[in-house]
């Protein structure tokens, strides 16, 4: 059987960074050459970045595509590409070279859905400029999707190109993972081997249900299958990469590794045929095919906390560097959230660069303060002690008159957090720093936390963090750190006390929420699930206590809509994915 050295650059993609996008494929490009590569396959709108959301409504926009593209081709000796773009219905705005051998290029037709005029496409470039376009067939419309907001789905004959005698079928992301779909079709039509361009955003459990779908997908169509993925953070998505090359018989024979740059180099055997456009090119490739070159590589998947963790990471220092900061400051409590925010913060943007400030209180306990200095030390991070007792007695004073009496209760509580927010977005205002807010999912599903106080700031690291998970990663940290003799980030004792916000004495979460060890399977069901009060009664849970949390999550939507972004780790989190009103009076109750 014929082999193809197929070369997968698993790229980070700036959304509407054109000209860094090219840079980064011409690179992957050049390294491919040098691999022997005879084919490059991009993840889906490479070109671009992954979503580009209403950018693509602005006509400037498809026009700047339009020349990178053009850039694109202009590369001397390097192989053929495939690119993930847009086109433009009837094609205007691509010139099209006709193949060496006479016959037109493959042009594809758009169906009728979508008001936009262009079409999700993967273009094939050589030397020779575009020899054919496939466009995606299938546009999804649910979780973090919608692209059929901006795109017309692609009708009429699949793609095919011919690549040393392999008849190449060409897709994009949603169009493999139905069963009897465009894939069945494309083996229908004489394809002998599949290559999808995908930008399949991270959550838990995601690689798992990837490979298992390619291994169907490869027994339905008895083709090899090539499945590329963006890596790299997009506002609150982060893309794992971890692309992966099945056999005919589904078994993994190349894996990509996960949250990191990566050209994945393999050699895929595959049926011989003469179907599909011919993909010629002056390119004539490196036939010692190099062996130095570690090709087919299977990179060890990593298990679900250090997942998690990396995809943290990745998503904080992806959104610093593509936004332009530099530096990030943070509350530091002494709390195990804060802890948390602050070592996943060094491990993104290095410790010189992130700065923590204790701002204790009247009913800061000693070892809270205590906890944050050592937090600060085993990190190599600076930390500033800014008590707010001054302020928190001005403020209080100003507003006995309105309150008639002193602030207390909640009024006071949220005093204190609204303090510490003023003083860091004052900071941030003054050094050009991000604050990074440090609330976990469990809070702000039940509301448990203060508008304009430690909600405050630019970017919600464990937006999408469940409190028990919180702990989990921080003993992962932990771990990880004692494997290759560092020290331990998170002191011992942030991991055994109980957790508290400090704002009135002996105040502890539990006194407000059910214990997180119960109170997290519950919000897992409703929020993520989409469970119904009765189902979760029927599972076991004490109805008063689901009605309670129900409750909770239902009143607090006004609150997490004022929420900054955060990085996505589960397959339902708060935002892209959870478009819920904020004006709503339906209310989970018992029938």
């Amino acid at each position: 059987m014929p082999v193809i050295r197929l070369a997968m650059a698993q790229m980070n993609a700036v959304v509407g960074g054109f000209a860094q996008n090219v840079e980064t494929l011409g690179r992957f490009r050049t390294q491919a050459a040098t691999a022997g590569a005879d084919l490059v396959l991009t993840p889906e709108l490479s070109l671009m970045g992954y979503p580009p959301e209403d950018l693509l409504l602005k006509e400037g926009f498809i026009e700047a595509s339009r020349v990178a593209l053009i850039e694109m081709a202009l590369l001397d000796n390097v192989p053929p590409v495939l690119v993930g773009t847009v086109v433009s219905e009837g094609l205007e705005d691509i010139a099209l070279a006709p193949s060496s051998d006479g016959r037109d290029v493959a042009r594809p037709a758009f169906g009728e859905l979508g008001p936009p005029h262009i079409a999700n496409a993967l273009v094939a470039l050589s030397d020779d400029g575009v020899v054919a376009i496939a466009t995606k067939r299938l546009l999804p419309n649910y979780d973090v999707f919608d692209e059929q907001r901006y795109f017309h789905p692609g009708v009429g004959p699949h793609t095919i190109i011919n690549v040393r005698g392999v008849a190449v079928g060409l897709m994009i992301c949603e169009d493999v993972w139905i069963h009897n779909g465009p894939a069945a079709e494309l083996a229908r039509e004489g394809a002998t081997m599949l290559v999808v361009a995908n930008a399949s955003p991270y959550a838990r459990g995601r690689r798992e249900e990837r490979e298992a779908m390619l291994r169907e997908r490869a027994l339905e169509t008895n083709c090899p299958i090539a499945y590329v993925n963006l890596v790299g953070g997009q506002d609150e998505l982060v893309y794992d990469g971890q692309s992966v090359v099945v056999n005919a018989q589904g078994d993994v024979i190349a894996r990509a590794a996960a949250f990191s740059e990566e050209l994945l180099v393999c050699e895929i055997d595959a049926r011989a045929s003469t179907q599909g456009v011919p993909l010629a090119s002056g390119y004539a490739g490196d036939d010692s095919r190099l062996t130095a070159l570690h090709v087919n590589r299977v990179a060890e998947p990593l298990s679900e906390v250090e997942e998690v963790y990396q995809a943290l990471v990745m998503g904080t220092r992806d959104y610093l560097r593509k936004n332009g900061f530099r530096t990030a400051v943070i509350a530091l409590s002494g709390g195990v959230d804060s802890s948390l925010v602050a070592a996943i913060a060094v491990d993104a943007v290095g410790a010189r660069a992130v700065r923590g400030f204790a701002m204790p209180s009247r009913y800061s306990s000693e070892h809270s303060v205590a906890d944050a200095q050592d937090l600060a030390s085993r990190l190599d991070i600076d930390i500033t002690t800014i008590p707010i007792e001054s302020a928190h007695s001005a403020l209080g004073g100003a507003l006995s008159d309105v309150l008639g009496g002193d602030p207390h209760g909640i009024t006071d509580e949220n005093l204190q957090s609204r303090i510490r927010g003023v003083i860091l977005m004052a900071i941030s205002n003054d050094t050009g720093a991000i604050v990074l807010t440090t609330g976990n999912k469990s809070e702000m599903a039940t509301g448990y936390s203060t508008l304009y106080g430690d909600s405050v700031g630019g970017f919600a690291v464990i937006k999408d963090v469940p409190k028990t998970l919180v702990y989990e990663l921080c003993r992962y940290r932990n771990e990880s750190a004692a494997k290759v003799g560092d020290p331990e980030p998170i002191p011992s004792a942030v991991l055994t006390k109980a957790p508290s916000a400090e704002l009135r004495p002996d105040q502890r979460d539990d006194q407000s929420l059910p214990p997180y060890d119960v109170l997290d399977p519950l919000l897992e069901l409703y929020v993520e699930d989409d469970a119904t009060a009765e189902t979760m009664i029927a599972l076991g849970h004490d109805p008063d206590l689901v009605l309670q949390i129900t409750r909770l999550v239902d009143r607090s939507e006004y609150k997490r809509r004022q929420m900054a972004p955060g990085v996505r780790i589960s397959k339902k989190a708060f935002g892209r994915d959870r478009r819920m009103p904020i004006t709503n009076a339906f209310r989970q109750e018992t029938l």
